[in-house]
C-alpha cells in the first residue's frame, strides 16, 4: 500500500535549496491549497455566494438618509400662463430626512433569490468536480515519477550487474579460459545498459518538473518522493452497486442537478412575471427655508405594477427554459452513460492489474534465477557468455513488466476511485 506519515514540512520560499520530502498524501493536500485552477475554483465559489447576498439585498427593506439645501427661481408664467413673463424668487429651502422603499410582493425578485441560491451549490459542486480533477491529475504524476524511479533504480541495479559480468568475462580473457568476444559482448550490454540508465534518470527529472508545476511550487524548489511503487490489498468492488454509488456521489452529477433546479426555477420565474407586483416607498423629511423653521413632512407610496402586454417576451421566455431543460436532459443521459462506462471499466482494469502484478513478480523472479544459472554456466566454462548476455535482456524485460505492472495497479485504482467520485477522500484524507 502507498503508506503515508503525517509530516509537517516548511514551507518552501525562493531561493531555498533544501529538497522538499513529500508523501502521496501530502502532495495531494499542498496541491488543494494551491494549485492556481483549484485557487480558481474557490474563488468562482465565493463570487457566486456574494452574488447570492445582492439578490437577497432585492428583497430587503432599504433606506437612506438625504439632505438638500437650494436656491431657486422660476418663470410664473410657465407655472400660472400669466401674460407676461415674471420671475418668483429667489427662495431658499431646506430638506433633510430618510427615504425608504420595500418590496412587497414581486415573486420573480424572490426566484432570483432562489436561483443564486441553487446557482452557489452548482459552483460548489463545479469546485468539487475541480479537486477532483486535480487530485487524480496529481496522483497520476506522482506514481509516473515513482514508476520513472522505479526505472532509474532498475537500469542501475542492471548496470552493476552488467558491470560485474563484464569484469567477469574480462577475468576469465586474461586467464585463457574466456574468449575475446565474450569480453567485448559484455562490454556492449554494458553500454546499453549505461544508456538506460541516463534516459532513465532523465525521465525522473522530466516528470518531476511536471509534478512541482501542478504543486505551483517555487522555481527552483526539488521535490523528493517519500512513497514507492507498492502492492496492496483492496476489496471487492460489487459493479452495480459502485455504479449506484458512483451515480449519487460524483459532484459532476449534483452539479447538474443543480442546474435542473436553475432552470425550473428560472421557467417559474418567467410565468410569475403577468403576475402583479406591489411595493412600497416614502420619504420622511425636515423642509423649511431655514433649518430653524423646518416641520416634518412625509410621502408614503404603494405602486402596483400590472403587465398588460409584453410583446411575446414571457412566452418567449418560457420556451426558452423548456428547451433548456430538455438540453440538460440530454447532458444528464450523456453524463450517466460516461460514468457507468467509467465505472465498469475501472473495475475491470484493476482486477487485471491485480493479476499482471503477480504475473510479473513471478517473471521477475524466474528471471533472476536465469541470469544466476547463466552466470555459473559461463563460469564454469561450459558455455559462453551469449547465455549471460540474453539472460540479462530477459531481467530487464522482467524489471520492466514489473515495473509497469505495479504502476498499473495503483493507477488502476485512481481511475476506480475517480470513477467513483471518491478520489480526494481516497488519497488526501
Amino acid at each position: 500500500m502507498l503508506v503515508s506519515c503525517k509530516l509537517i514540512f516548511p514551507q518552501a520560499t525562493p531561493g531555498s535549496a533544501q529538497p522538499l520530502s513529500l508523501t502521496l498524501k501530502e502532495a495531494v493536500q499542498v496541491a488543494l491549497k494551491q494549485n492556481p485552477q483549484v485557487v480558481i475554483a474557490r474563488l468562482l465559489n465565493l463570487e457566486s455566494d456574494r452574488d447570492r447576498q445582492i439578490r437577497l439585498s432585492g428583497l430587503l427593506p432599504q433606506a437612506s438618509v438625504t439632505a438638500d439645501i437650494a436656491v431657486k427661481q422660476y418663470n410664473l408664467q410657465a407655472v400660472e400662463y400669466a401674460p407676461k413673463a415674471k420671475a418668483a424668487g429667489p427662495f431658499q429651502y431646506v430638506d433633510a430626512g430618510s427615504v425608504f422603499s420595500q418590496t412587497l410582493l414581486d415573486l420573480p425578485l424572490i426566484r432570483s433569490y432562489q436561483i443564486s441560491g441553487e446557482a452557489t451549490r452548482e459552483t460548489r459542486a463545479q469546485e468539487n468536480v475541480t479537486r477532483e480533477d486535480i487530485t487524480a491529475v496529481v496522483v497520476t504524476q506522482y506514481l509516473l515519477v515513482l514508476r520513472a524511479e522505479a526505472i532509474r533504480d532498475a537500469a542501475r541495479a542492471r548496470v552493476g550487474l552488467a558491470q560485474r559480468l563484464f569484469e567477469q568475462a574480462s577475468n576469465l580473457q586474461k586467464t585463457g579460459i574466456g574468449l575475446n568476444i565474450d569480453a567485448t559482448r559484455a562490454q556492449v550490454e554494458l553500454q546499453n545498459e549505461r544508456q538506460s540508465l541516463i534516459d532513465a534518470e532523465t525521465l525522473v527529472h522530466t516528470t518531476t518538473y511536471v509534478l512541482a508545476e501542478l504543486l505551483d511550487l517555487p522555481r527552483d524548489q526539488e521535490v523528493l518522493l517519500a512513497d514507492h511503487l507498492q502492492f496492496f490489498d483492496l476489496p471487492a468492488y460489487e459493479r452495480e452497486a459502485s455504479i449506484n454509488s458512483a451515480l449519487a456521489k460524483r459532484p459532476e452529477m449534483q452539479a447538474l442537478a443543480s442546474q435542473e433546479r436553475i432552470v425550473l426555477l428560472q421557467r417559474k420565474s418567467d410565468v410569475e412575471e403577468r403576475l402583479p407586483r406591489i411595493e412600497f416607498s416614502g420619504t420622511w423629511l425636515y423642509q423649511g427655508a431655514h433649518f430653524t423653521d423646518s416641520i416634518p413632512a412625509y410621502t408614503y407610496l404603494v405602486g402596483l405594477d400590472v403587465p398588460l402586454f409584453t410583446g411575446g417576451r414571457i412566452q418567449a421566455e418560457v420556451a426558452r427554459a423548456n428547451l433548456e431543460q430538455k438540453r440538460i436532459e440530454q447532458n444528464r443521459q450523456i453524463l450517466e452513460a460516461r460514468i457507468v462506462r467509467e465505472v465498469k471499466s475501472a473495475i475491470d482494469e484493476l482486477k487485471s492489474a491485480r493479476a499482471a502484478v503477480d504475473v510479473a513478480n513471478f517473471g521477475l523472479k524466474l528471471a533472476n534465477e536465469e541470469v544466476e544459472q547463466a552466470q555459473r554456466r559461463f563460469q564454469a566454462g561450459v558455455t559462453t557468455n551469449v547465455e549471460v548476455v540474453t539472460a540479462q535482456d530477459a531481467l530487464a524485460r522482467a524489471n520492466a513488466n514489473q515495473i509497469e505492472a505495479l504502476y498499473r495497479f495503483n493507477q488502476s485504482r485512481t481511475n476506480l476511485a475517480r470513477a467513483l467520485g471518491e478520489v480526494e477522500n481516497t488519497y488526501a484524507r
